[in-house]
């Protein structure tokens, strides 16, 4: 049985994997999802990678009104692969594994690649989410704007990005 850090990792590497299909870090994250729970045999990888692209296809078959409990239900899914997986490791190599899925899913919501635009329905406001770095930032368009983020904002004088 895991330990409660390991099935929150599970839990949360399910949710990263829901939430990358369909995004510009699916094809990178697919990849190491594969390699990770295939152990480095290529038929487990095809396998995983086949699993991997039916969950693509079943969250972009959904219906709007549908897709949360498709999404949900194909994280619980995700989640419990990645439980068997790290269950079945010996300690070391479950420590080695939960690194190694840390790191991929740090890199999948890093703001770059977790980023997304949305615009509220009243045209006046746009903002940007962050991922899991905090909340997100907005701006009103009343004023001047400038376009960059937090880390790199864009310099005075420079061309938006």
């Amino acid at each position: 049985m895991l330990v409660e850090g390991m099935t929150a990792l599970a839990a949360a590497g399910g949710a990263g994997i829901v939430q990358a299909a369909g995004t510009d870090v699916w094809t990178a994250l697919r990849e190491r999802v594969a390699r990770l729970l295939g152990r480095g045999r290529p038929e487990g990888e095809r396998a995983v990678l086949e699993r991997l692209d039916r969950t693509q296809e079943a969250l972009a078959a959904a219906a709007p009104g549908e897709l949360d409990q498709v999404s949900g239900r194909q994280a619980a899914s995700w989640q419990t692969r990645l439980e068997d997986f790290l269950d079945e490791l010996a300690p070391e190599e479950q420590a080695q594994a939960a690194g190694q899925l840390r790191a991929l899913l740090d890199e999948a919501a890093a703001p770059e690649a977790a980023a997304s635009v949305r615009a509220e329905n009243s045209g006046v406001t746009a903002g940007r989410d962050i991922g899991n770095h905090g909340g997100a930032i907005g701006r009103d368009f009343a004023g001047p704007v400038t376009i960059g983020t937090p880390d790199r904002p864009t310099p005075p004088g420079a061309a938006p990005r």
